[in-house]
Order: structure tokens, then C-alpha cells, then sequence
């Protein structure tokens, strides 16, 4: 079985070299941030379910949070915290958290939530009259959707008995103040990033403007039944991704592949 997960920079169906990768990398399950449209080529191949994430003005976002699946795909995944406000947020902004199952030709079943992090965090005026200890990082000052992400998932009972993937761009790097109090509270639920567990640390991801690419913004979480049975995660080279002019995206796919 194979997952991609990638930032693919507001491409939509003219992106040609983009869609290639894609192609060639034929995963089963595939996650897409900032994705405008998706080629008929593409949906040939794949169930598909986009989701315009929502900002905190009311409207909705030019791009979508999507899964791509060889297998169909059930919008019920229902994530649901134990605090109010917690649930408030993530329904009225849907789409920068999204889950769903989905079950593939083998008959092997996934819980999927696909996860774009803005880089922008909730507006204090969100949660400014409510209990946020227990929510908000003890590293950072600020409240992001990792941590509306966390509360989501601590309350989803993750167990071995289920598949479970999270992935996306997170937004969120070692480097950042509270990166990695993130990383340790979803290891605390029995997730685990792909990427950095199968290097032994941080694979950075993201080049912004001024092409030092340093920070790992992307991940790819499973649980215990899946990261045991993972063979490979990588990232395909800078030159492949960011040298083409224009370059395929400002963040690197991930590639994971399991037994």
C-alpha cells in the first residue's frame, strides 16, 4: 500500500508536470493541500473529496483540502472533542480538518483525516472567553489548528483495532516554538510521522521565497498496525520539485509505503 501527501501550491488541472508526479507515484491514498482542481485523467483514477476550508471572515478559501483514494470513499468520520469550543471551531472553519474513511480493493479499511494547518493563528477573539488550558501549547502563546487538531484526535479513541493516517501540511516545524510539543502530543495518541521516524529526525519540506528550505511542515501520521509494516518514506529531490521554472510546488511530497 502506498500514500502520498502533498502541498501542491494552489495547482490546479493545467499543472501538468505536477499531475505527472503524481501519476507516477501511483499511491493508493493520496492527501492534497491547496489543490484548485483536479485533472479528469486524475478523478479516472481516484474517488475524490474536496473540501474549501473556511476562514474566520465567513467566506470560503480559493483551494481545497482533498482525499484521493483508489477505493470509495465515506465522508461519516465524524471528529468530535470533548469541548465545546473546541467542536464550534472546527464547524464553522471545516476543511483545514478533514476526515473520512475509506476502504481499498484488498478489503482493508483506513480512518483518514487530512490536515492543511494555516499558517495564521485562531484569532484570540475565537477562544477569548473560554477555558483553553489543556488545549492551548505550554510553549507557545498563540492557539493553531494543531492543537484543535490534537483535541479532535484525543477524543477519537485511536486504538490498533483501526488503520488511522493524519496527514498534511501542518505548518508546524521542530524549529517553531511549541513544533515539537505538537509532534509529542500526537505521539501520545499512538501516532507517529512517517517521514522522520523512518530518517532518524526532521526531513525538511517547505523552500519559501528566499529558497532555504529547512523546516519539515509535512507529515504523515499512522498508528502502530501501519508504522510497523512501513518499508519506506521519502521525499523526492529538491531538483525535481523546486528547480523546474515555474517549480511544482513550495513543499516536497511525501511518499510512504507499507507492507
Amino acid at each position: 500500500m502506498k500514500l502520498l501527501t502533498w502541498n501542491v501550491n494552489r495547482a490546479g488541472k493545467r499543472r501538468g508536470a505536477l499531475w505527472k508526479t503524481v501519476t507516477r507515484v501511483d499511491a493508493d491514498i493520496v492527501l492534497l493541500q491547496e489543490v484548485t482542481g483536479i485533472p479528469r485523467h486524475i478523478r479516472r483514477r481516484y474517488q475524490c473529496q474536496l473540501t474549501p476550508p473556511r476562514y474566520f471572515r465567513g467566506h470560503n478559501a480559493p483551494f481545497s483540502t482533498a482525499v484521493l483514494s483508489k477505493g470509495p470513499i465515506d465522508a461519516t468520520l465524524d471528529l468530535k472533542s470533548a469541548v465545546t469550543w473546541v467542536d464550534k471551531i472546527h464547524t464553522e472553519r471545516y476543511g483545514w480538518i478533514v476526515g473520512c474513511k475509506t476502504t481499498l480493493d484488498s478489503g482493508e479499511r483506513f480512518h483518514v483525516v487530512a490536515v492543511h494547518s494555516p499558517s495564521f493563528p485562531i484569532p484570540p477573539r475565537q477562544w477569548a472567553d473560554v477555558d483553553v488550558s489543556g488545549i492551548k501549547l505550554s510553549t507557545n502563546p498563540r492557539l493553531w489548528f494543531t492543537e484543535i487538531l490534537w483535541a479532535l484526535l484525543r477524543t477519537a479513541g485511536i486504538s490498533d483495532d483501526t488503520n488511522w493516517i493524519v496527514g498534511g501540511d501542518f505548518n508546524r516545524s521542530v524549529l517553531h516554538k511549541g513544533g515539537q510539543e505538537v509532534i509529542d502530543r500526537l505521539k501520545t495518541l499512538g501516532l507517529t510521522d512517517c517521514l522522520s521516524h523512518h530518517h532518524g529526525g526532521p526531513v525538511p519540506t517547505y523552500q519559501p521565497t528566499r529558497k532555504v528550505v529547512r523546516h519539515q511542515l509535512d507529515y504523515c501520521y499512522v498508528n502502530t498496525p501501519l508504522l510497523e509494516r512501513l518499508t519506506e518514506a521519502r521525499v523526492p529531490s529538491h531538483e525535481e520539485v523546486f528547480d523546474p521554472k515555474p517549480r511544482l510546488s513550495d513543499h516536497l511530497p511525501i511518499i510512504c509505503t507499507f507492507d
